[in-house]
């Protein structure tokens, strides 16, 4: 049976999957944003999945919560402790709720004000298939967003727009005609192989199964992927 899926990435790109695989997993997108001389990584997906990762991180409450851009911003605090030194620094969560979805980040030694004063840099907006982050002001985004989805069978997708920056991931040499674009393999010293999907305006990362690193291809090509509007 033929599924689809859309969901649209911080930057607002909207990528359809379709195809006979379970697409049933959540997805979510990562942004990086430079403001106020920092660098800082955002995450969006839905309600639950914030939460999670506030409970992941050590979050045990939230401890103060203020309206913001039509949702709720909501800030807890925890530690980060580095593993050989042992030493700790003070982090702060804070997860912004919308009606279905939520973006989420944290900011070292920061307070409410610091949260509150990072998310009205951003003018977010919620939609069906997810929510988009523009900077505002003297906020930046230096490289494009990412999608980031587990596709049972196949690995984790990581979606992003191909543009000169995007591009130079992809190896030197010709790829394999595949439906759409060109299919590359290659491999990093450690951690294994991956594949990369050059299609006419996205670029899509497969960190393949362990085990199934030889039949990715042929279930990629039983996976359509494609940005639409």
């Amino acid at each position: 049976m033929r599924r689809q899926v859309t969901h649209r990435s911080l930057d607002g790109i909207r990528v359809r999957i379709a195809g006979t695989h379970d697409l049933g997993k959540p997805c979510t997108s990562v942004a990086r944003i430079a403001s106020g001389g920092l660098l800082h990584e955002i995450s969006s997906g839905t309600r639950e999945g914030a939460l999670s990762w506030a409970d992941d991180i050590g979050v045990e409450r939230f401890d103060q919560e203020f309206r913001v851009q039509g949702g709720r911003l909501r800030v807890g605090r925890t530690a980060s402790r580095d593993a050989e030194t042992g030493l700790t620094d003070p982090v702060l969560a804070a997860v912004w709720e919308g009606r279905r979805h939520a973006v989420f980040t944290h900011l070292y030694h920061g307070g409410p004000a610091d949260a509150v004063a990072f998310f009205g840099s951003l003018r977010l907006s919620e939609h069906e298939d997810g929510v988009v982050a523009v900077p505002k002001g003297r906020a930046r985004r230096p490289e494009p967003a990412e999608l980031v989805k587990e596709v049972p069978g196949v690995g984790l997708l990581e979606i992003t727009a191909l543009n000169g920056q995007t591009r130079k991931r992809l190896p030197s040499w010709r790829g394999a005609p595949v439906a759409g674009g060109e299919l590359f393999q290659d491999a990093v010293e450690g951690q294994g192989p991956y594949f990369l999907l050059a299609l006419e305006s996205l670029l899509v990362t497969v960190l393949p199964e362990e085990h199934r690193v030889r039949e990715v291809p042929g279930r990629l090509a039983g996976l359509a992927v494609e940005a639409v509007r």
